[in-house]
């Protein structure tokens, strides 16, 4: 690990997982990663609303609903900044329609607007089973340089000799246990 890396580092500052919540909570826009039906990842712009560290997502009819609606696994993430740093927020858990009329006026739903013009009757739920987030300074690092060449594989070994093992499994914060 160079000392540039070392420093980069430094400055990420993990997020405890309600502090990833209540960012989550304050956006409106967020990506939703998921596996299409014919095996390709796919990641779309979706607003959103969490009530109960419960994603919901406003959806019509279309390749995004058809692929997740189901008990699907998929990831979302959450971007953004305030004055001091930027923020990013990952949820990965399986998403699914709703399909109770009381759970979807419970959590108002109907009052969140799409930022496009196409109809969304349907809602989908996005459940976690892990929520892990990153803050950094919200202020401009040196580039190192980059190459246009073949990394090779003596390279990459080199790399992940200084870089360290990665735990396995990776370590995630579990959401608490819902009402």
């Amino acid at each position: 690990m160079t000392d540039t890396d070392a420093d980069h580092d430094a400055d990420a500052v993990a997020l405890t997982p309600d502090e990833c919540w209540n960012l989550v909570s304050t956006t409106e826009l967020c990506r939703l990663a998921f596996v299409q039906a014919d095996g390709a990842p796919d990641i779309r712009p979706v607003n959103h609303l969490c009530v109960d560290r419960v994603i919901y997502i406003r959806s019509a009819l279309d390749s995004k609903f058809l692929a997740v609606a189901s008990r699907s696994p998929v990831a979302v993430e959450v971007d953004g900044a305030d004055d001091a740093d930027f923020w990013s927020v990952v949820v990965r858990g399986v998403a699914m329609q709703v399909t109770s009329e009381s759970e979807l006026h419970r959590v108002g739903v109907e009052h969140l607007r799409s930022w496009t013009a196409a109809p969304k009757q349907f809602v989908l739920k996005v459940t976690a089973s892990t929520i892990t987030g990153r803050r950094f300074p919200r202020r401009a690092l040196a580039a190192p340089p980059v190459y246009a060449v073949p990394a090779t594989e003596d390279a990459r070994a080199a790399h992940h000799g200084q870089r360290g093992e990665r735990p396995d499994p990776i370590p995630h914060f579990e959401p608490p246990p819902g009402p």
